[in-house]
């Protein structure tokens, strides 16, 4: 009989996989992957936003219950830390860090197409 998950994933009751950290991209592919994410984190930062300044929650009704509930709402979802604005942030830093890696590399292979580009001239090969 198949479990119910409750939208939190489904437990194989194993180790997760380990993470990557490498990502394999071609040189051209470069200019357009930093879009995307560029794209992607632009939509997140408006996120993050509405997040800070509209998602907190007042007691709509004045009385205990209510107060107790905006309570437990605002802890849960903007400042406990494993809140959900925690995890929006740090997919932002993941994607500046992904952003920030694939600008390295392609000044990296720019300087050593530059490079090769130079010692092709000086052994008349251009």
């Amino acid at each position: 009989m198949p479990s119910e998950d409750h939208g939190r994933g489904a437990d194989t009751g194993g180790t997760p996989p380990p993470m990557s950290h490498t990502l394999n991209v071609e040189p051209s592919a470069i200019p357009s992957l930093r879009n995307a994410f560029a794209g992607a984190l632009t939509k997140l930062d408006q996120q993050i936003e509405l997040a800070v300044t509209e998602v907190r929650v007042r007691p709509w009704a004045g009385d205990p219950v209510s107060a107790d509930a905006a309570e437990r709402f605002n802890e849960r979802s903007l400042e406990s830390g494993d809140s959900a604005l925690n995890a929006l942030r740090d997919y932002q830093r993941q994607l500046k860090g992904a952003m920030d890696a694939l600008t390295l590399v392609e000044q990296q292979y720019r300087s050593i197409e530059d490079d090769n580009t130079g010692l092709m001239e000086q052994q008349g090969g251009c």
